[in-house]
């Protein structure tokens, strides 16, 4: 895990100076990203920046710092995340002067003219830039599933991107503003990542397996990449084959290795599979105090596999007190207000786990999206019974909330109101964005076009959440699951093979068959866990005289009582911690010690 960031100019030739204090400016925005960065690169022709900051993993040598160019000098390449090889192996372009991943990336490129072709056979997470100085190209891209974030926006003449978007405001040529109904819809969503705009005016999101070339004049994005969803037999064994594979890949590291282990299917079998190989790791588990939230057995089953696989396992506790007082505190790194609790879950446990000076962490994100999930309410689009014209349209724009989470609707819809947005045309969007991806997939089965969804906009939520709290604490997070292999397999198999959805059938009983040997019994099992609502009325107490203290969010008129007397744990948060992110955007217009000043053309 790296950060990487830089500007393209579509206006010429730029100062030297200003290019180089750019990027400065933004490898300083990233430092906890890293260990440390070198000098940014700066293309002979004044039109191209490149910056990043490293976090050495792989061959800590100087030889694998960043910027780096092949041995002719005409790719200069960052790159943020972890490649662990290509499922279409070739010999090497040059002799490797490094062990690190980013060399053997750069002869990827290097190899293939078509940035399709470079990207598409990658096995890993990343994101990455690089620039060819003989056709003046530059490229960005993201991985197949949207580990790695990489944000952009069009300004000053040109293209400025970043590993966070936090990045893109430090510099000063971004304005932090919010568009209201970019907030409403995605608070009305919540938990979906919607599409490539974000919570901020005028700052994209590149997409999972997408691209984006800067060919003077023009720029254009391509996806290079997605499942393919033709049904076959799959069995067990294969599953198994490919998990090993994936395990064995990620298994490489030069720095300390922890897991997440939570007592569930994915991340107990991740544990094992490393143990096995002999990787020494340390579990990790959280465990919620005074009733605010979570599974409440986790540190249980946590228990029993670590003592089963003979791995340490660190208990970390969250309570009321200390949840609270991340609130105000983690919307400046998400860029976002808080939309549900596993923010501040994982916040507290990535910091426990660098605390231990731990680098590497393991974990099972992904397992959800591609092996269970496909019965009840985690594919509202899916109706197999009803025309497909109609699946899922008045549910999505009607009913998603206000039967679900009726206090979350009224309060969304109050703040609409104020905002002056229109709620209908909230949800025909909610609708249009979701339809985008489910009709992507070139298959008949709405099954399996729900779960594409899943895959191309709620994991892709879980992963942005994950890089930015991971990354808060200068941690790579390798999730084991999200591995093209294992998805081509997900796609492939029928989706009844992998939870029957008959009465007391397993959920992804299909992955649990093939890991089996790797899971106590008591794991394999053990109910799908949810995220209660907490229940502590003290921790309630807290949020609300928190949001109270923080003012109403967009200078909104007080709350109609009736609505407010309503209010739980989770809308009292996401006031306190929208007020909060807003105050920090302000701070971020008004501070100019980071800005760097315009550039004269």
């Amino acid at each position: 895990m790296c950060g990487i960031a830089g500007f393209i100019s579509f206006e010429g030739r730029r100062d030297a100076d200003w290019l180089d204090a750019l990027g400065r400016t933004m490898t300083g925005a990233m430092a906890h990203r890293g260990e440390g960065a070198c000098a940014p690169y700066v293309s002979a022709c004044g039109t191209v920046m490149l910056c990043a900051t490293r976090l050495a993993v792989r061959d800590r040598t100087e030889a694998g710092d960043q910027p780096m160019t092949d041995p002719t000098g005409r790719i200069a390449l960052v790159h943020n995340g972890e490649v662990y090889g290509s499922r279409s192996p070739a010999p090497p372009l040059w002799p490797r002067r490094t062990t690190c991943d980013t060399e053997f990336v750069l002869q990827q490129v290097c190899r293939e003219d078509d940035p399709a072709a470079a990207l598409r056979p990658l096995s890993g997470m990343f994101a990455l830039a690089w620039h060819d100085t003989w056709t003046g190209r530059v490229v960005l891209a993201r991985d197949h599933f949207g580990v790695k974030p990489l944000f952009y926006a069009f300004t000053h003449g040109g293209l400025l991107f970043a590993s966070e978007a936090g990045v893109l405001l430090r510099t000063g040529l971004v304005t932090p503003e919010v568009d209201p109904e970019e907030y409403v819809l995605r608070s009305w969503i919540r938990m979906d990542a919607a599409d490539d705009h974000t919570w901020l005016r005028g700052v994209r999101a590149l997409q999972p397996a997408e691209y984006l070339s800067l060919d003077r004049p023009g720029t254009s994005t391509h996806r290079y990449w997605q499942p393919t969803p033709v049904d076959g037999l799959v069995s067990a064994e294969e599953i198994r084959a490919a998990f090993d594979r994936a395990i064995a890949q990620r298994a490489v590291s030069d720095v300390p290795r922890a897991a997440v282990l939570s007592g569930g299917v994915d991340s107990t079998a991740a544990v094992a599979a490393l143990t096995a190989l002999g990787v020494p790791v340390e579990g990790y588990v959280l465990r919620y105090q005074d009733g605010i939230g979570g599974s409440g057995d986790d540190v249980a089953h946590a228990a029993q596999a670590a003592e089963r696989l003979g791995v340490p396992l660190t208990v970390c506790d969250l309570d009321g007190h200390r949840a609270a007082e991340l609130v105000p505190v983690l919307p400046t790194r998400l860029m976002r207000p808080l939309l549900h609790g596993a923010e501040l879950a994982m916040h507290h446990l990535y910091g426990a786990i660098s605390r231990d000076r731990n680098v590497v962490v393991y974990s099972g994100h992904g397992a959800d999206e591609l092996w269970g999930y496909q019965a009840g309410r985690y594919f509202p689009v899916v109706d197999p019974y009803a025309p497909t014209y109609i699946h899922g349209r008045h549910y999505l724009t009607h009913q998603l909330y206000s039967d679900e989470r009726p206090v979350w609707a009224r309060l969304v819809t109050w703040m609409a109101r104020e905002l002056g947005v229109d709620m209908t045309a909230v949800t025909d969007l909610v609708w249009q964005r979701t339809m985008d991806e489910y009709r992507a997939i070139k298959t008949a089965s709405p099954l399996k076009r729900g779960r594409h969804h899943l895959l191309r906009r709620f994991l892709v939520y879980v992963n942005d959440m994950v890089d930015a709290t991971s990354a808060t604490f200068t941690l790579e997070d390798r999730p084991v699951f999200q591995d093209v292999a294992l998805a081509e397999l997900a796609f492939r198999c029928p989706e009844h093979l992998k939870d029957s959805g008959e009465p007391g059938s397993s959920h992804k009983g299909l992955l649990k068959e093939a890991l089996a040997d790797l899971l106590p019994d008591s794991v394999r099992h053990r109910t799908k866990q949810g995220f209660p609502t907490p229940t502590d009325p003290r921790y309630v107490r807290r949020l609300t005289d928190l949001a109270d203290g923080l003012g109403a969010p967009f200078g909104l008129p007080p709350m109609p009582a009736g609505l407010r007397a309503e209010l739980g744990v989770g809308e009292w948060m996401f006031l306190a911690s929208t007020s909060a992110w807003l105050g920090h955007l302000a701070e971020l217009r008004t501070d100019p010690r980071s800005h760097v000043e315009p550039s004269p053309s």
